[in-house]
């Protein structure tokens, strides 16, 4: 196994990119492709983003899809926001629990199951906050109706999922948006691995994902 392989030739923290040092707790990076976490290639097209917001204040950071908390736990230690973070999967909510307390933000990070539209809205209504979105095609009903206003002065980091026929999801959320913020948007270049990464380890560096695959940088319009 690869990633077992590398944790043993360069240990369980993330030798580069935003998170440097990062600590994941073995189990976790041993249950999952770990090689592009560790090298910091994992969403690497996301960095730029990433160094963005991790300058800015927010209220609090939303993370909708957390998994094992790579951002939820990471941008606790790049910031001194209160971070909540949702995942459907208990055993992702107990990995970053684990994360957390290794990395000395256990206050700070707060995991929870299930984000609806109400929920979304409740926690970011008149407030400043960073919502980043990786919920696998359910973004389209997660951002409409009244979650729009009270998202006015936020932040977004959307991965888009275009698996569903005729949705077209990023033109979709871009019209939803369009009166409130501007957009960047971001694809994933699957060529990309890098300059770090040892030859030994490069084609294992990137994550699959689709060749398409793109996310929505949105920032409120002042």
């Amino acid at each position: 196994h690869a990633t077992d392989e590398m944790i043993k030739e360069y240990g369980l923290n993330v030798l580069y990119g935003p998170f440097q040092g990062m600590r994941y707790p073995q189990s976790s990076l041993a249950s999952r492709d770990g090689i592009p976490i560790l090298f910091a290639t994992y969403e690497l097209e996301l960095h730029p983003v990433i160094e963005e917001v991790a300058a800015k204040t927010f209220d609090s950071i939303i993370d909708i899809g957390s998994a094992e908390g790579y951002y939820a736990v990471g941008l606790a230690m790049r910031t001194k926001s209160p971070v909540i973070a949702f995942d459907c999967e208990p055993r992702e909510r107990s990995y970053m629990r684990q994360m957390a307390r290794l990395n000395g933000v256990a206050d700070r990070v707060h995991a929870r199951s299930w984000c609806s539209p109400r929920i979304l809205e409740k926690l970011t209504s008149g407030r400043r906050s960073l919502v980043i979105s990786d919920c696998e095609g359910y973004e389209l009903t997660l951002f409409q109706g009244t979650v729009l206003s009270a998202l006015k002065d936020c932040d977004l980091i959307i991965e888009l999922h275009e698996n569903i026929p005729d949705a077209n999801v990023g033109t979709t959320l871009l019209e939803r948006f369009h009166s409130s913020h501007g957009a960047r948007i971001i694809t994933f270049d699957p060529q990309n691995t890098g300059s770090v990464v040892p030859e030994k380890w490069r084609k294992f560096a990137r994550e699959f994902r689709s060749p398409s695959q793109q996310w929505l940088y949105l920032t409120p319009i002042v």
